[in-house]
């Protein structure tokens, strides 16, 4: 994502800066993407949280965490504001079901974004968000494939990031109440290193090139979203 533009700054500090405010705020909508969906499932499984908390018709900053949302929109890969309470409160397969539902969110404004596209109404614009270069320099239609794009990618990566089963991501809830109680006690002490894993693991990534997170993540987030566009 926007790490991978850098290059621009010598030679266009205007597109840089253009291209910083379309990443947080493509990383802010997918982020935002993700935790409503998972605000409505909990509140249709009975789950007041969401609604006190103003999640579901509140700002959507109430979804975002700070630190999730600047490696969102520097790496592509970052997380929201996690719903209150240990998994597992609604029962196990209502606690699935919630976590899953950020994901699916995710992927269903992905493949409804990528109609225009598919459909050769709009460009496809990011085939890949390591390779972002100049955006928004083009006329009306380009500029709407340039954000749709983003928006498109953003979306995808996010669903695939939430799949990893550590804290504060949706596929942590999901394991903690499948695995057996020994085991789902010992998961949940080991959470308490995940974000700080999970930024390691984002950092490493710019060392290694590509690290383990983007040769998982980014195959997968490019065929789905060759799926949804046809490219």
């Amino acid at each position: 994502m926007l790490i991978s533009s850098v290059s621009l700054l010598p030679d266009d500090v205007a597109a840089f800066i253009r291209l910083a405010v379309l990443c947080i705020l493509a990383a802010a909508a997918a982020t935002w993407v993700n935790g409503w969906f998972q605000a409505v499932a909990a509140t249709v499984f009975g789950d007041p949280a969401p609604r006190a908390q103003g999640r579901l018709l509140g700002s959507p900053w109430r979804h975002l965490d700070p630190v999730g949302l600047a490696l969102a929109a520097v790496s592509g890969l970052g997380w929201g504001r996690p719903l209150p309470g240990e998994p597992g409160r609604q029962g196990r397969w209502p606690s699935i079901a919630i976590a899953a539902a950020g994901p699916l969110g995710n992927l269903s404004v992905a493949f409804l974004l990528a109609a225009p596209v598919k459909a050769g109404w709009l460009a496809w614009a990011i085939p890949s968000p390591d390779s972002l270069t100049l955006v928004m320099t083009g006329g009306l239609r380009s500029g709407i494939s340039d954000i749709v794009g983003l928006l498109i990618i953003c979306n995808l990566l996010q669903a695939v990031f939430q799949l990893l089963p550590l804290s504060p991501l949706a596929g942590y809830r999901a394991l903690a109440v499948l695995l057996p109680a020994g085991a789902a006690e010992t998961h949940r002490r080991f959470q308490r290193f995940a974000p700080i894993l999970l930024v390691a693991l984002i950092a490493s990534d710019y060392v290694l090139r590509p690290g383990i997170l983007w040769a998982t993540v980014l195959p997968v987030a490019q065929g789905l979203a060759g799926l949804a566009t046809g490219f």
